[in-house]
């Protein structure tokens, strides 16, 4: 357990490191990582049998991937509501967004990782594909809606688990990080603040009370489907040990 926790520490401290642009830091906010993307992707590529080192530097490149997309969100998001003033941190949001995109692709064109290169690119692409349907409110029914919900926050690890031929962690992958987006924008809601899946439902369902019990039933269902998935693979408790701290904090 130690180990984990011990691998776990040192990945994300790498990626601090990497993340520190002197710059950036005095002019917009740090950016978002997202704990259990990490901790996921190490106990993933940890059962692959990988060198620690080799380990380090996929979680930290594929994260700088994930960090590049929340920062790009995030300003697509900003936009419209900040005045001129902060005109000047959004150019630099973006800048930094990109900056985190090309250190990626620097990271992982040194290791000549163009297969993987290939595989996130396709991720990315879907990702957006997504977001976009999600924003714009495109989906016809429920379960589309859900597909882009978990596509949009697991599809750079799924093509990671297909890289290195771990698609047992797939579902797992799927649950966990499809019930968090859920709570995340459950948490939006409640505070009146934009929530692009709570919109997207009620796109297809009007009734407010309906909303809220659409979406807590798709929470429920994941996290029924995590609870019967880690009783049949004993292997991935400890990571999920993990995962239940990293979500408190």
């Amino acid at each position: 357990m130690c180990d984990i926790y011990g691998g776990y520490a040192g990945i994300r401290e790498k990626l601090m490191e990497k993340l520190r642009h002197p710059y950036f830091i005095n002019y917009i906010e740090e950016p978002f990582i997202d704990e259990e993307k990490i901790a996921l992707l190490y106990g993933a590529l940890k059962s692959a049998n990988l060198h620690i080192e080799q380990i380090e530097h996929y979680v930290v490149t594929i994260m700088l991937v994930q960090i590049a997309l929340d920062t790009h969100e995030r300003v697509s998001n900003k936009a419209g509501e900040e005045a001129n003033e902060s005109h000047k941190r959004r150019q630099l949001t973006v800048l930094a967004g990109d900056y985190y995109s090309g250190l990626y692709y620097y990271l992982l064109s040194m290791n000549r990782d163009i297969v993987l290169i290939r595989a996130l690119a396709e991720g990315i692409k879907e990702i957006n594909e997504h977001k976009i349907m999600l924003y714009q409110k495109a989906h016809e029914t429920m379960d589309d809606i859900m597909e882009s919900v978990v596509t949009i926050e697991s599809a750079l690890l799924q093509k990671t688990c297909d890289h290195f031929h771990l698609s047992h962690w797939k579902p797992f992958i799927t649950y966990v990080l499809g019930k968090n987006r859920l709570q995340k924008e459950c948490e939006l809601h409640a505070e009146k603040q934009h929530s692009p899946v709570f919109q997207a439902v009620q796109g297809i369902m009007k009734d407010q009370a309906e909303v809220e019990t659409v979406i807590n039933g798709w929470m429920m269902e994941l996290r029924k489907k995590e609870n019967q998935f880690l009783e049949n693979h004993t292997d991935i408790s400890e990571i999920n040990s993990v995962l239940r701290d990293k979500s408190k904090t």
